[in-house]
């Protein structure tokens, strides 16, 4: 079993693309994930831990923006990609660009609450 995605996770997300019609692709951040951590480590000589394992809250919070930041990462580099490795408009030379895919994503609660706050703390309220 992959580190940082359960298989509930995995088969929600399948399902989800299924029931839209879109194209669903698996892949496994493990290895992207413990390169990124394996880095830090060997320049702070800091291993950080979840919580769970005995890490700190600032530790924990960090593994789990690595998992974020990485998913939107890969989410921009396929949606780019992809339409090329596909072949779309191969066999139109009017246009030769393969185009891009729509990059859909979804946030919690509470990082919805925290991105309105600072919206309006950073004085936006009129915009």
């Amino acid at each position: 079993m992959q580190e940082n995605s359960t298989p509930d996770t995995r088969s929600r997300s399948k399902n989800l693309a299924m029931a839209i019609g879109s194209y669903h692709l698996d892949l496994n951040i493990d290895g992207p994930y413990n390169a990124i951590v394996s880095l830090f480590s060997s320049v702070t000589s800091y291993v950080p831990k979840y919580k769970v394992y005995g890490g700190t809250n600032a530790s924990n919070l960090a593994l789990q923006n690595i998992q974020a930041r990485l998913r939107m990462v890969l989410s921009y580099l396929f949606a780019q990609l992809l339409p090329t490795v596909r072949g779309r408009n191969a066999d139109n030379p009017e246009n030769s660009s393969p185009g891009g895919l729509l990059v859909l994503g979804s946030a919690n609660v509470d990082e919805s609450l925290v991105s309105t706050f600072l919206f309006f703390l950073g004085g936006f309220q009129n915009f």
